[in-house]
C-alpha cells in the first residue's frame, strides 16, 4: 500500500537526531523539562524522490531527572531544490515507556502542505490493552509512478501530487505476554493531482524537474481519478523483543487480513489485503554485533479495479532502500532484509546513553501479479551501509546509503528500518 506521510521532513528528522546525539558530550544536561538543551544545526538531506534540502534546524531537547529524553521540539527551515522554501514544526513527546505523541506541521512554498498527529499507548489498563491513533492531511508533490509490475523501466518515471486526508484507529487486546489481537478501522481519501516536478506545467526546463504527469502517461490505471478507501483489518502480533523502539534481542511476528472498499463516483470496489512479517534479532554475547533479519509478504486480492495506491509496493527507506518510495507496484510483494548491526562506541553522559553503530545491509525483493509464475526470478537486490545514533529507549536517528539498478539512494529517518 503506497503512502508516504513524512516526505523530506523524515530524512531531516533523522539528521537532526544524529547531530543532536553527536553533540550530547559537549552540552550540559540540566535534567529538568523546563531547562532544555538546544542546538542550531545546519541541515542537509537528500532522498531519491524528494531531492536535496538545505537549511537549519533548532531542536530543543528536554530530559527528565534520570537523563532520559522525553520531549523534542524542533522548528525547521529548509530550501528544497524542487519546491522552494519549507517551514516545519516537529513535536515528539515520550511520556512513558510504550507511549509517544507526534505532531508534524509544515508549509512549503510550492504545493506541499502537511498536518499529521499520531499517538499510541501500548500498555493501557496495566498492560491489558493497547490503543493507537493517527490522522491528518498532506500533499506530497514528488510522488512517482512507473507503472504496474516488477519489470517497469526507470524510463517510465512519472510524477504526481499525492493529496490525502486520512484517519485510522487500532485497538489491541493482549492475550499473552507480548501477544496481541488488534482491530483497525481506517479512512483514506486520495486525490491524484499535478506533480511538483511536471516541467510542462510549471514551465521549467531543468531536466531534473521535467517529468511527465502520471495522469497523462497512465490515464487508464485504476486510481488515477482518486478514491475514498474504507478498511476493516484484523491483526495478530507476537513480540518477544526487549523494546519496541530500540530493540537488541528477540523476535517479532505479525499477520493481518483486511476487507476494504474503494468508493468512487463511478463504482464501489470491494477488495482484500493479507500479509505477514517476521523479524529476528540475534546478538552476540556482548551485543556489539547483532544480526537482524526480516521477511515480509503482502498480497492484494480483488482484480484490476483496485486503485494502484492500495496495491503492494516496494521501495523507500523501510524496504528496498536503493529505490525511491513506491518504485515497484503490483498485487503481491515479497521482501527480505539482512543487516549486521555493529556497535562502534557508546557514551554515558549524566545518565544518558548515546550509542553509535554502523550496519552493512542487503535488501532483496520483488512485486508480482502472482507468485504462481517466476517465483524465484526477477528479484531486485540492493546492498548498502547504514549509520545510526541511538538514545535508548526512545530515540533512533539513522542514515542509510544504498546502491541499485536505478543508481544510488540516501535515506534518513527516526527509527530502525525494521
Amino acid at each position: 500500500m503506497m503512502t508516504k506521510l513524512g516526505g523530506a521532513s523524515w530524512g531531516l528528522r533523522g539528521c537532526l537526531l544524529i547531530a543532536a546525539l553527536a553533540l550530547i558530550p559537549f552540552t550540559e544536561t540540566r535534567g529538568h523539562a523546563k531547562d532544555p538543551n538546544y542546538f542550531i544545526i545546519p541541515a542537509v538531506s537528500t532522498s531519491k524522490n524528494d531531492g536535496v534540502d538545505v537549511g537549519v534546524i533548532v531542536p530543543f531537547i528536554y530530559g527528565d531527572a534520570d537523563g532520559r529524553i522525553n520531549e523534542i521540539v524542533a522548528p525547521m527551515y529548509v530550501h528544497n531544490q524542487f519546491l522552494g522554501s519549507r517551514f516545519t514544526l516537529n513535536l515528539f513527546k515520550y511520556p512513558a515507556r510504550g507511549q509517544d505523541i507526534t505532531l508534524i506541521t509544515s508549509f512549503t512554498e510550492r504545493i506541499e502542505r502537511k498536518f499529521i498527529l499520531s499517538s499510541r499507548n501500548l500498555y493501557l489498563s496495566g498492560g491489558q490493552y493497547s490503543l493507537e491513533a493517527s490522522g491528518g492531511f498532506f500533499k506530497n508533490a514528488t510522488a512517482r509512478f512507473f507503472g504496474l509490475g516488477s519489470q517497469t523501466p526507470a524510463a517510465n518515471e512519472s510524477n504526481y501530487t499525492d493529496r490525502e486526508l486520512y484517519a485510522l484507529v487500532t485497538g489491541g487486546l493482549y492475550i499473552g505476554p507480548g501477544t496481541r489481537v488488534t482491530i483497525t478501522e481506517r479512512l483514506r481519501n486520495v486525490e491524484i493531482q499535478t506533480g511538483g516536478l511536471v516541467g510542462d506545467t510549471i514551465g521549467d526546463t531543468d531536466n531534473d524537474r521535467n517529468l511527465p504527469s502520471s495522469r497523462v502517461v497512465f490515464p487508464f490505471v485504476k486510481g488515477m481519478n482518486g478514491a475514498t478507501i474504507l478498511g476493516h483489518k484484523l491483526g495478530f502480533l507476537q513480540d518477544t523483543r526487549d523494546d519496541t523502539v530500540t530493540p537488541t534481542i528477540g523476535s517479532f511476528f505479525s499477520m493481518f487480513a483486511e476487507l476494504a472498499q474503494s468508493l468512487t463516483a463511478e463504482a464501489t470496489t470491494v477488495f482484500s489485503r493479507y500479509g505477514f512479517e517476521y523479524r529476528r534479532l540475534l546478538p552476540n554475547e556482548t551485543k556489539q554485533y547483532t544480526f537482524a533479519f526480516r521477511a515480509k509478504f503482502d498480497a492484494t486480492v480483488g482484480g484490476d479495479a483496485i486503485p494502484f495506491f492500495e496495491r503492494s509496493t516496494l521501495g523507500g527507506q523501510n524496504s528496498l532502500r536503493g529505490y525511491g518510495v513506491g518504485r515497484f507496484v503490483d498485487n503481491d510483494a515479497l521482501l527480505f532484509n539482512f543487516e549486521e548491526r555493529i556497535q562502534l562506541f557508546h557514551l554515558r553522559i549524566l545518565g544518558t546513553v548515546a550509542e553509535v553503530e554502523t550496519a552493512p545491509f542487503l535488501d532483496v525483493g520483488k512485486v508480482t501479479r502472482t507468485f504462481r509464475y517466476r517465483a524465484f526470478s526477477q528479484y531486485e537486490a540492493n546492498p548498502g551501509i547504514g549509520f545510526r545514533a541511538i538514545a535508548r529507549p526512545n530515540v533512533v536517528g539513522r542514515v542509510d546509503f544504498a546502491k541499485s539498478n536505478d543508481g544510488n539512494a540516501v535515506f534518513a529517518g527516526l527509527d530502525f528500518p525494521f
